[in-house]
């Protein structure tokens, strides 16, 4: 019996086209949106992909959210990058420069937040952001306040 192992490497994560000239490029966003840490908390610790944007009323809307406390934390941010390159990321290889920033960043506010109901949703209500005339996010309230 023979076993084949092959190593798949993505080689774009996030790709781009330019429709006038139809280059394809690797694209890259420098506006991740806010609550950034907060929905990426969510992500880390297990919560499903969803949509919090509604082009109805052209806002986002974030949380409310809960989650357990991240186990080892601590662990976690006592190890190198290339520990958390290779057991926090789905495709180490394929990783834009930021990442292992990102997922420090991210245990550091999960350190901070180990049960974000009360303290991050007051009244168990969600986060709402529109874009203002300059095109940045604002938040705007929290529905029924």
């Amino acid at each position: 019996m023979f076993v084949f192992y092959q190593l798949s490497v993505i080689l774009l994560s996030l790709t781009a086209v330019n429709i006038k000239t139809a280059e394809i490029y690797r694209a890259s966003f420098q506006d991740r949106g806010p609550e950034e840490e907060l929905r990426a908390a969510r992500a880390l610790t297990g919560g499903p992909m969803i949509s919090i944007y509604d082009a109805k009323t052209e806002q986002l809307r974030i949380g409310p959210y809960s989650w357990m406390p991240f186990p080892h934390v601590d662990f976690w941010l006592q190890q190198d990058d290339k520990q958390i390159l290779e057991n926090l990321s789905t495709s180490p290889l394929a990783e834009p420069p930021h990442f292992v920033e990102h997922i420090r960043s991210t245990l550091v506010f999960l350190k901070k937040y180990p049960s974000p109901t009360n303290t991050l949703f007051p009244g168990n209500k969600a986060l709402l952001y529109k874009k203002n005339e300059d095109g940045l996010w604002e938040k705007i309230s929290s529905p029924g306040s």
